[in-house]
């Protein structure tokens, strides 16, 4: 039996509880990584202009392959916090990437600080929709279109994202 912590209105078991905390921790990490370190600031500069980055001395193909790697151990790391509260098959992070490349279009792929917004705003509106809704009207099937519903709704309104730049274009 897992121990579960009370929160006034709401329960929430401890492995829930850090998750939660990895993914809040994990977030602060990459945002001080992205902003405030050689490093990151040369991961950003080499993906949004190679040709420039390389011109400035920055090595494109090692940025290229660090991102890769954090990729990769990010994921890992996703996984492996999940794993515990759902069923692991082959597909079980199908789901997961469905809500987190949401929350991330969402809130623009040029914001970080929007897509976590977006991905903790998609998660709770999908869990109370769930949640408070007749079962007959909207059952948990229905969760995931709904999802993908105000996704394509907000890539036709504003197609850079609620928080994203739109590119311009300099002559």
């Amino acid at each position: 039996m897992t121990r579960s912590i009370d929160l006034g209105v709401a329960r929430m078991s401890q492995h829930h509880a850090v998750v939660l905390g990895a993914a809040a921790l994990l977030s602060v990490l990459l945002l001080l990584l992205f902003t405030r370190t050689k490093l990151g600031l040369a991961m950003r500069a080499s993906a949004e202009n190679p040709v420039a980055s390389q011109l400035v001395g920055i090595n494109v193909g090692r940025m290229r392959a660090v991102s890769w790697g954090l990729s990769t151990a990010l994921g890992s790391l996703a996984g492996l916090l999940i794993a515990p509260i759902t069923l692991v098959w082959p597909g079980f992070m199908f789901p997961v990437l469905l809500y987190a490349m949401t929350a991330a279009v969402l809130g623009g792929l040029t914001s970080a600080p929007g897509a976590v917004l977006c991905g903790v705003a998609v998660g709770v509106a999908e869990n109370l929709l769930g949640t408070y809704t007749p079962q007959d009207w909207l059952g948990p099937e229905m969760k995931l279109p709904l999802v993908l519903m105000l996704l394509a709704a907000v890539l036709v309104a504003r197609p850079a994202g609620i928080w994203g730049r739109a590119p311009t274009r300099k002559v």
